[in-house]
């Protein structure tokens, strides 16, 4: 029988100055990498103090002046009555910018905690997917709506499954407070940041920190900041944090570096031969799967099945690379053939099984004839080659050098 041991879930956290770096392990493998500087932190999740400074009617759009270097794009559709050039606005940063345009941005704002989300302005709970027993469905519903004041909404995240009534009550009156404090800063001067997002590793530690096993840092202040952080917030998760020396992280700092390099390489080669290639592109990643050498000389029957298995297990290496990456948007992977379709079936319920449990939502489409798969991954923030590494100067990015022209 198959074993159903639970994978082993660390968080890693370096703090050197500036930066922070959090290598998420499960078993050892890395499948997720975050590092930011505090001058080049996400403006994702944060919220602003704005001033529309010119609405395009025919784009759908109002631009609002948040003290960045590019103007925030507002749908109009959200805007509403705000959107008259000069009027405030209070947004929310969505979606970073991207190839010279400002980041996208909502006036519908919401405040995260480790088990609900304050959406201010907005009636009614809504219960994580993720959540799928139906009594505690209903029950977290129930013990909501009477913790709910007039004029709020609230989103019920995974984590709160199970969770007590006083621990929802209290969590709930933070988030209330937090929005109090920060919408009574909403008459000051435009454009003013009124609230950051925390670090990357109590980011990680909000939204995921009940499925750590452990938590390790390499400085002893930021551990100490991560503990005092969450025996309010989590308070289970306190006595999982813990400072260590670098040099005894198993693995260490540089096997860890080492899986970020590969991951920032087009190639991975797969255990039992074959590889997959991923290649961004400007609309869309294409990501090729190659069978090895030896596949193609065995007979049809035994070919397909050779196949298959490497088809199975490209499909969750892929969903470890995208994840590992943070690829998003538009995804095309093209499968080795198989003619048979019950393993092209099978296939695909490889790929869903293995990117269930990624922290962004993905959506996988069927396998067509060829072997063509589409799926799509929720944007989050810059993608680890746009994160570790920088454009050419001399290629302008192309990762070409051109060859002289011949004298005629």
């Amino acid at each position: 029988m198959p074993s159903t041991r639970r994978a082993r879930q660390r968080l890693l956290v370096s703090v050197r100055g500036d930066r922070r770096a959090a290598a998420w392990l499960e078993d050892e493998i890395l499948i997720e990498f975050h590092c930011e500087r505090d001058d080049e932190a996400s403006p994702v999740g944060n919220i602003y103090l704005g001033r529309i400074t010119h609405v395009e009617k025919g784009l759908g759009a109002a631009f609002v002046d948040i003290g960045m270097s590019e103007a925030a794009f507002l749908p109009l559709s959200d805007a509403g009555r705000q959107a008259v050039e000069g009027a405030r606005a209070l947004v929310q940063i969505e979606r970073e910018g991207r190839a010279g345009k400002g980041p996208r941005a909502t006036t519908r704002i919401s405040l995260a905690g480790v088990s609900l989300i304050l959406l201010p302005g907005r009636r009614g709970i809504s219960i994580s997917e993720r959540i799928v027993e139906r009594k505690e469905r209903s029950r977290l519903s129930a013990l909501m709506t009477s913790i709910a004041e007039g004029g709020e909404g609230f989103m019920v995240r995974t984590a709160a499954s199970g969770a007590e009534e006083h621990q929802l009550r209290q969590e709930a009156a933070a988030l209330r407070a937090s929005w109090q404090e920060l919408s009574g800063r909403e008459h000051g001067r435009p454009p003013a940041v009124l609230y950051r997002q925390p670090p990357v590793d109590i980011r990680l530690l909000r939204d995921h920190g009940a499925l750590f096993d452990e938590v390790v840092y390499d400085q002893r202040s930021a551990a100490a900041a991560a503990t005092t952080w969450s025996r309010s917030a989590a308070p289970g998760l306190a006595t999982r944090i813990a400072f260590r020396r670098s040099a005894e992280w198993v693995p260490a700092p540089d096997e860890v570096l080492a899986q970020v390099e590969d991951a920032l390489r087009p190639r991975v080669d797969l255990p039992a031969g074959g590889g997959v290639v991923i290649e961004p592109t400007e609309a869309m990643t294409v990501v090729d799967v190659n069978a090895s050498s030896a596949s193609n000389a065995q007979g049809d029957a035994a070919s397909e099945s050779v196949l298959l298995r490497t088809n199975l297990v490209a499909a969750e290496e892929i969903a470890r690379q995208i994840r590992l990456r943070n690829v998003g948007g538009i995804i095309v992977i093209d499968f080795i053939d198989l003619k048979d379709g019950a393993h092209r079936r099978q296939v695909v319920d490889r790929l869903r099984a293995s990117t269930a449990d990624d922290s962004a939502p993905v959506w996988v489409g069927a396998m067509s004839r060829l072997g063509l798969v589409e799926l799509t991954r929720r944007r989050r923030g810059p993608t680890l080659a746009e994160t570790m590494t920088r454009s050419c100067p001399t290629c302008d990015g192309t990762g070409r050098i051109r060859q002289p022209l011949e004298k005629a």
